[in-house]
């Protein structure tokens, strides 16, 4: 399996950090003082059309993973570097028990990464939501710029009150100059409350592949959750980043008004991708919460920021607590600073202790199981 190929939740919190940290940050011009509007709200204004045009880059390369690796239950799944990675004849039977349902071929694509599998389920499944969105991704270096434009939309039918949709949507369009397409994909997201991208079925789903291959509960368990690949929160970051540019080329037109609607709708994202159904993994607190703050900064720090009196610069405020918060939690899991914090706890934890660990996570979220793996590791 190729861990290079897409974010993943156990090298979650390195990428993060780098997500995090300052570097190549665009200095902000100051907020007009014409806009009072609470930014937290649910957005009410639009940015005005024609948006300006703006400028096409390539996407940046992602950053790679630590390579560290714990010498427990995880070194041994991963001493290869394809010990992950399962034969087709290993999940075929798995496949049989589930009458090759959506969700089981992309389990099983997930653990052989055999591409065969993935098509499988698009013929078969060709209006099942989760199979759109995995090909949006899992295809992506074998699709043009119009093919991956037909897994978008096809992904957007499928999932009408999923705002992920129009969110990677929009941010295709802004890759591919078409800055007037992506508000209009913007504006529908913003109006949609829900936002899934199905890591907790995913996660499931594979540990149920693992399991009928032969794998422990534990080493399922830890095997599934290394398996997941998020290419989702890399795109929603570079669309954060996209929505501050635009914010500056309104300004720069003198339209404020479009600027701030713009930033709120930037604000909207973050707390979609911070909070969202389903989905109970730090990574996605942190990478939410990152893109609520460049955003928040090119704000007004006076400005209000909802109804009940906090600013823009209370909450920027709130989000560094918070932010130190998991730092601090990740140093009492991982003292040494060897690894990241999911890696620390499985390095120390028993086999039974790790399964209690992953499903505290699906019923609690990550940084609950993460509480309670250092109370488990003597409260350190």
């Amino acid at each position: 399996m190729n861990r290079n190929a897409a974010i993943i939740l156990f090298a979650g919190l390195v990428v993060t950090a780098w997500f995090i940290h300052d570097r190549g940050r665009q200095a902000a011009p100051p907020a007009s003082a014409e806009s009072s509007a609470p930014v937290s709200t649910r957005l009410v204004r639009k940015p005005r059309l024609p948006a300006p045009r703006m400028t096409v880059t390539a996407a940046p390369a992602e950053p790679q993973a630590d390579d560290s690796r714990p010498t427990n239950l995880l070194a041994r799944l991963l001493k290869d570097g394809d010990a992950l990675t399962l034969r087709r004849e290993q999940v075929e039977p798995y496949l049989q028990a589930s009458h090759r349902s959506a969700e089981s071929l992309l389990a099983a694509f997930r653990v052989t990464n055999d591409p065969a599998l993935l098509r499988e389920a698009l013929e078969q499944h060709p209006n099942d939501p989760q199979v759109n969105f995995a090909a949006c991704f899992a295809l992506k270096n074998e699709m043009s710029p119009g093919e991956r434009r037909q897994r978008l939309e096809a992904f957007k039918q499928s999932a009408p009150d999923n705002a992920l949709a129009n969110y990677l949507s929009a941010q295709d369009h802004f890759q591919s100059g078409q800055s007037d397409q992506a508000v209009q994909e913007l504006v529908a997201a913003v109006s949609n409350p829900r936002f899934r991208d199905y890591s907790s079925d995913f996660v499931q789903n594979i540990e149920e592949a693992y399991r009928a291959a032969g794998y422990s509960e534990g080493e399922a368990k830890a095997a599934a959750a290394y398996a997941l690949p998020l290419p989702q929160l890399a795109e929603l970051r570079r669309l954060g980043q996209s929505l501050g540019e635009l914010a500056i080329l309104y300004r720069q037109a003198g339209d404020e008004a479009s600027a701030q609607a713009a930033l709120q709708m930037g604000v909207a994202l973050g707390r979609q991708v911070a909070e969202p159904s389903g989905s109970n993994y730090l990574i996605h607190d942190l990478v939410g919460l990152g893109i609520e703050r460049q955003i928040l900064e090119r704000m007004d720090p006076g400005s209000p920021y909802d109804t009940v009196g906090r600013t823009v610069q209370d909450r920027l405020g709130e989000l560094a607590q918070r932010r130190e918060e998991i730092r601090e939690l990740q140093g009492a899991v991982d003292p040494d600073g060897r690894w990241d914090s999911l890696a620390g706890v499985l390095q120390s934890l028993s086999e039974q202790d790790l399964i209690s660990f992953f499903d505290r996570i699906k019923v609690s979220g990550e940084l609950e199981a993460l509480r309670w793996a250092r109370t488990r590791l003597g409260g350190r």
